[in-house]
């Protein structure tokens, strides 16, 4: 009997110590209201874009910053209509060259569509809408990669650590 209290007393506690390993792991870069950015999606991009002079400052927290507000930007056109194809795809681009240059290298097509749709929704629904859009999202940031700033809706790349845990909620507005 005192073998069988043992042998469960094991099991409970390696599943209380695995339950930590559920959280997903170094393949993805964040998470908006549970829709996982993977890690490639961020490091593709840089490297087709490079970190050269004229560059993106950052590349990293730039490019998953853009990919967080990309989700939510999707979420709020869904919602709302927003088209994201065509007529406003074409004038964003045309407004930006830089990124529309971005939009001729291979590999950067995810960030480009990331940031053309943002613009797009921003442009429809305005700044402060889609700031409250940002705080009632759930974003969860790898700290690889830094922390979610609710604030400036942006990854700080700065509050990057591997000793923190990986799922840290940013805030949620109040109801």
């Amino acid at each position: 009997m005192k073998r069988m209290r043992w042998l469960l007393a094991t099991v409970v506690a390696a599943l209380v110590a695995l339950t930590g390993c559920t959280n997903p792991g170094g393949n993805v870069a964040a998470t908006v209201n549970g829709v996982p950015i993977a890690v490639a999606r961020v490091e593709g991009p840089v490297q087709a874009i490079g970190v050269g002079d004229g560059q993106l400052a950052e590349p990293n927290a730039t490019v998953l910053s853009y990919a967080i507000r990309g989700e939510i930007a999707r979420t709020l056109a869904a919602q709302q209509n927003i088209q994201l194809t065509g007529e406003p795809r074409t004038a964003v681009l045309a407004a930006n060259a830089g990124l529309a240059s971005y939009a001729e290298i291979p590999g950067a097509a995810g960030f480009v569509t990331d940031v053309v749709d943002s613009t797009i929704v921003i442009t429809k629904v305005g700044e402060a809408a889609f700031l409250t859009a940002v705080k009632q999202s759930s974003v969860e940031v790898n700290p690889r990669f830094g922390s979610w700033s609710v604030e400036s809706a942006a990854v700080n790349q700065a509050g990057g650590q591997l000793s923190q845990p990986w799922a840290t909620p940013s805030a949620t507005a109040p109801a």
